[in-house]
Order: C-alpha cells, then structure tokens, then sequence
C-alpha cells in the first residue's frame, strides 16, 4: 500500500499541494537566509585573483630558476594557506558598548554602491617545490632555496627543488 492510498483524490491534492509550497518556501528562505555579504560574483573574482597571484609567483621562481640552472625546463608549484583577502574602508562607531561598522561606499557608472577598497591582503605563501634540470644537484638545490627562502620568507624545509631528465 502506498503512502497516498488511504487518502481521497481532495484530501491527497490538499496534501500534494501543501507539500508542494512547503519545498517552495524553503528553497526561497534558504537562498535568501545566506549568511554573509558575498555573492558568487564575488568569490569567483577572490578567486581568480589569487590564481592570478600564484601564477605570477610561480612565473617569477620558474623565471629565475631557469637564469640559475641555464634550463629551460622549469616546473614550479607554489602553496597558499588562504585566498586573497579584501579590507574595505568602513565608518565605526561606539555607543554604550555597541560598536556599529558601515562601508564607505561610491556610486559606480552603473549606479551600483559599490565599498572602498583599503588593501588587498595576499594569500600566505606556505610551500614552494621546482623540478627542473638540475635539481639533484646539491649547488642548484641550494642557491635555488637560498633565493626562494630570502624572497618570501620562507625555511628551507617548506621548499622542495627535485631533479629532471
């Protein structure tokens, strides 16, 4: 016997539909109950932005890894513990214990509020490891961790160079 088989044609389309606007309630409080102030837009931009950053350091450690071995088959993957961080200019203000925070905002061409940017905080560079030709020898190895550990403030144990053929 199935669920719906004890009920009568009105009393199950009563039920139907009351189930129906029950799913429809809670798939339109649960998009507009998100926390937060960010949308997909937005994080999709974080995001690219700190592909970006990776990609220009790992560009730039390939580039000089290549002027140090004279190879240039040079592979570089660098680790970050976060994503790029935004910290926006805000107006603050105290009052019996209560602080409030309002963004400073301007008016964009398409009449949009959009927050002061204050400054972009790069993500933390936690591992760097370059394969190249060359990397098993201990001199490469060590001018490579050497340059890399001085740029970014890195210890020799979070960077790894490793030989190719």
């Amino acid at each position: 016997m199935s669920f719906f088989g004890g009920l009568t044609g009105k009393k199950k389309n009563v039920l139907l539909l009351a189930v129906g606007l029950i799913g429809i309630a809670l798939i339109l409080f649960g998009s507009a109950g998100k926390h937060g102030t960010e949308n997909n837009t937005e994080i999709s931009e974080k995001k690219d932005v700190t592909m970006e950053y990776i990609e220009r350091i790992e560009n730039k450690i390939g580039n000089i890894a290549e002027e140090i071995t004279g190879s240039g088959r040079v592979r570089v993957i660098v680790s970050v513990a976060s994503g790029s961080e935004f910290q926006y200019i805000t107006n603050e203000e105290s009052r019996e214990g209560h602080t409030s925070k309002e963004y400073v905002t301007v008016r964009s061409d398409g009449g949009a509020d959009q927050p002061v940017l204050l400054r972009e905080i790069y993500p933390e560079i936690v591992g760097v490891s370059v394969a190249c030709r060359g990397g098993d020898s201990p001199e490469i190895q060590e001018k490579l961790i050497r340059v890399i550990s001085t740029t970014f403030g890195l210890g020799s144990n979070r960077i790894c160079i490793v030989g190719i053929s």
